[in-house]
């Protein structure tokens, strides 16, 4: 379904709209938050806020900004970093057993349009490292910065780099946000 349906019927206020909105993207979403939380459960919780989240307030979404994707993932992302800064979640991931950790999400998503392993490549592994961190991990630059036990400064920079390559080689994308959502699902695909 069109994403301009799916927005008319939520903004209508219609089941049917968020129904066809988890159908449609459900699986990417909970592949970006189970990145960044590691923790099935959790990430099926953060899902299932995040699409209500969606419905609650898709009169602030904007069609000239970004695509319904890219806003949906920037939902996913922010609230699982949220969740993983919390306390009590650090805390329960601390007592959980190893084995809580021994399986992958599946799912599946049209990329066969785009070249992952050709942008990929562009990127340098230093960069790509500092990208990874931050946006499929959740890190602060300030926490990649005590991770790799780098200056904060060069995460910055690295991070600009990389955001530059990549904005040159998928210029021609609705907007750069949108871009590197598709660069970093691809490379969650790869990864699983």
């Amino acid at each position: 379904m069109e994403d301009l349906n799916i927005i008319t019927q939520l903004q209508n206020r219609k089941e049917s709209g968020l129904s066809n909105l988890y159908d449609k993207y459900a699986a990417a979403l909970n592949g970006i938050i189970y990145r960044i939380i590691k923790d099935k459960s959790i990430a099926e919780e953060i899902l299932s806020n995040t699409m209500l989240k969606a419905w609650n307030k898709i009169d602030t979404y904007d069609v000239e900004k970004s695509s319904l994707f890219t806003w949906l993932a920037t939902i996913a992302r922010n609230s699982a970093i949220d969740k993983s800064r919390l306390k009590s979640f650090q805390n329960h991931n601390k007592t959980e057993s190893i084995t809580d950790h021994v399986y992958k999400i599946g799912y599946t998503t049209d990329h066969s349009k785009l070249d992952a392993d050709r942008v990929i490549k562009l990127v340098d592994e230093k960069y790509r490292v500092v990208l990874e961190k931050m946006y499929l991990e959740g890190y602060s630059q300030s926490d990649i910065s005590k991770e790799l036990d780098i200056p904060l400064g060069t995460v910055k920079t690295r991070l600009r780099k990389a955001i530059q390559i990549l904005r040159k080689e998928l210029g021609t994308e609705k907007s750069t946000f949108y871009g590197l959502i598709i660069f970093f699902i691809l490379l969650i695909l790869k990864l699983l």
